[in-house]
């Protein structure tokens, strides 16, 4: 199943934070490149719109896919406030954010947080749900409504 595609309409509910401060945005915006990984072991890295027969699909998602170790400890990337946490399929998924920006990490064993909740670098969320895929953790970057690439945020 494909996840990101039921993550859309939440996404666009949540995106619209009148409320967000601009120095948190612009704070989020200096780690491009720096955020850490958010499993300790990483044997591979995907990319859901490359994934068919190697050709490239057109997908409105940008969605990267970590691959670990079963049932693996997945940690936030960023500070921030979680601002759901919802049933999808046969895991969960966590939205966070940060002034205009929100993480999405999926799928999830039961989470340890609760909206409202607020998350720091490197503190666990969950585990990777053992249920679908037991060895991958998905994450989605956006800000507000748009969709960005994720492999530009992280620390290579």
């Amino acid at each position: 199943m494909h996840y990101s595609k039921l993550l859309l309409p939440v996404l666009l509910l949540l995106s619209f934070n009148l409320f967000a401060q601009k120095n948190d945005t612009k704070l989020f915006e200096k780690t491009k490149g720096k955020l850490p990984f958010p499993v300790c072991n990483m044997y591979g890295v995907s990319d859901i719109r490359c994934a068919r027969f190697g050709k490239k699909i057109n997908d409105p998602f940008n969605n990267i896919s970590f691959t670990t170790d079963s049932a693996a400890e997945v940690r936030s990337v960023h500070k921030g406030k979680v601002k759901a946490v919802y049933v999808i399929g046969s895991g969960y998924a966590v939205v966070t954010s940060f002034g205009d920006y929100f993480i999405t990490y999926y799928p999830l064993a039961k989470p340890r947080l609760k909206k409202g909740d607020t998350v720091s670098p490197g503190q666990p969320i969950s585990r990777i749900s053992t249920v679908e895929n037991p060895r991958e953790i998905n994450i989605l970057i956006s800000k507000k409504t748009t969709f960005i690439n994720p492999y530009l945020w992280f620390r290579w």
